[in-house]
């Protein structure tokens, strides 16, 4: 699963150089506001409250009758369910797209007329791609609870493939500047379900309309998902906080807050999201079978492997952001400017993928044994606070107090989540987790030693192809002592991927 997000993020990121590189702030800016909104709902839906909501009940369907006959009728209600819903929505979507943004986007961002324009007709022409991802998210959710991760992480693949080959296609072939961009989103969209949609029909379990529509799993999932909506929503509607606050910024300011987000999404997603997807269907069935013992010791084990891959990403993203930015996308219409703002807003976010990440590791947990409240609850308390600090951090720190107001509502959010795991009785041994938690710390304070040291190194030269040897042999070096570190300290996360490493290379 970790392969298919990573060859997915890995083309995505291609796609995010070509367009720092092709097109100046005011379409970047304007692409990235447009694609906020169906962004949201691929968020929303493919990491959140669909798949959570959905899971733990087909499971208990499947467990409690063997014949089929009643995971088939849950699949194909909530199927023409989601039909419905979704193509009303995306139809209000269309027709309302200029209220809404005006809704989203500071006053000021409105000024500038061409830019206004732009950013209305190109995310008219994305919002399309709602329906497609929100198809393709319960299409994966129906694969993940029959065991099968590898295609639907790889499928999101095709929405960058679609998105980066539309990137070079001459601006004049579209009748607005930006267009292109905006088609390769929803072609992407088609793309993408597509191939889930073949994978289920080849596996005999794709969804077929129907008119019975209301049964009590049916009711199940629904419960289960409005609080789910809820919480997964408000977590993503963070960004929307972030998109109004930051069209207020001046110009290049949505891009940077985008560009940024999406170097943190690579190791978030290649590790959090993978973990926490893979996570829920075992934790639901070991709830189902009430064994306690087990749950918590698979939900302490993968706490502990999220956070001895997600702290080296964060030390190498806050110690070596300047020299990755300018490797990346420091080209064309990308200027020093542009890397110093950029590396900025990177810096924040990798104090925040510690925060972030634990956080889409325990709460499968919680969904898990259907408690889809304190998800729910602990993501407004985390929203209302950011909403409230962000002008005062802004005041002070411009974009980077923007940043900084979100990491401190996620920081805030964790400790929720963690001090009421307890108090329904899912929480891992956190005293046994102490001394492995410590030894992991200090591997990635060693890790930060050649990092702080080759920084500075790969920023002063001034050959392009110097400072791609120089941050490749950076990382190298850092994952060598993190690595050994790991080893010489016996953390047992790095023992079990040496012995899984091992294992693979045998085969």
């Amino acid at each position: 699963m970790a392969g298919g997000t990573l060859t997915s993020r890995v083309l995505g990121l291609f796609r995010d150089m070509a367009l720092a590189a092709l097109f100046d702030r005011a379409v970047t800016d304007a692409w990235s506001a447009a694609f906020r909104l169906p962004n949201l709902f691929r968020r929303l839906f493919g990491e959140g409250a669909l798949s959570v909501s959905f899971i733990p009940v087909f499971i208990d369907a499947q467990a409690q009758d063997l014949s089929g006959v009643r995971a088939r009728n849950l699949l194909n209600a909530i199927y023409t369910l989601l039909l419905i819903v979704l193509g009303v929505f995306t139809l209000w979507g269309l027709g309302s797209m200029e209220p809404l943004l005006k809704l989203l986007l500071d006053d000021s961002y409105l000024l500038n007329i061409e830019k206004w324009n732009m950013t209305v007709r190109m995310a008219q022409i994305m919002f399309g791609f709602v329906f497609f991802v929100c198809s393709y998210a319960y299409f994966m959710a129906i694969l993940n609870a029959l065991g099968s991760f590898g295609l639907p992480a790889v499928a999101p693949a095709l929405l960058n493939v679609s998105m980066l080959v539309f990137t070079f296609i001459p601006a004049a072939w579209f009748p607005g500047n930006g267009d292109g961009l905006a088609w390769g989103v929803l072609v992407g969209g088609v793309l993408q379900a597509a191939l889930l949609w073949w994978v289920l029909r080849e596996k005999d379990f794709l969804p077929q309309f129907t008119l019975h529509l209301w049964s009590a799993d049916v009711r199940r999932v629904i419960k289960n998902m409005v609080p789910g909506l809820l919480g997964a929503g408000l977590l993503q509607l963070a960004t929307l906080v972030n998109l109004h606050f930051a069209s207020g910024l001046g110009e290049g300011a949505l891009s940077y807050i985008y560009w940024a987000d999406r170097l943190l999404e690579l190791p978030l997603s290649l590790v959090a999201v993978s973990i926490g997807a893979a996570l829920l269907p075992t934790l639901s069935e070991l709830a189902h079978k009430k064994e306690t013992s087990q749950f918590q010791s698979v939900l302490q084990e993968h706490f502990l492997m999220n956070l001895f891959l997600a702290w080296p990403a964060a030390v190498g993203l806050f110690f070596l952001a300047e020299p990755i930015v300018e490797v990346l996308f420091y080209r064309g219409h990308f200027t020093v400017t542009d890397v110093l703002a950029t590396s900025g807003v990177l810096k924040v976010y990798a104090g925040s993928l510690l925060m972030v990440s634990s956080v889409r590791v325990l709460i499968p947990a919680y969904y898990a044994t259907k408690n889809t409240w304190v998800p729910a609850m602990t993501s407004i308390l985390g929203l209302t606070l950011h909403i409230g600090m962000a002008p005062l951090w802004i005041e002070a720190l411009g974009l980077q107090g923007l940043v900084m107001s979100g990491l401190v509502a996620s920081l805030l959010q964790l400790g929720l989540v963690v001090a009421l795991m307890g108090t329904y009785a899912i929480s891992p041994r956190w005293s046994v987790m102490v001394r492995e938690l410590a030894k992991i710390l200090l591997a990635g304070v060693l890790m930060a030693l050649p990092a702080i040291y080759f920084a500075g190194w790969v920023t002063g030269v001034t050959s392009s192809w110097a400072k791609v040897f120089l941050l490749v042999l950076a990382i190298f070096t850092c994952l060598v002592v993190y690595g050994f570190s790991a080893l010489k300290l016996k953390i047992e996360q790095g023992g079990f991927l040496l012995d899984y490493m091992k294992r693979k290379k045998l085969k």
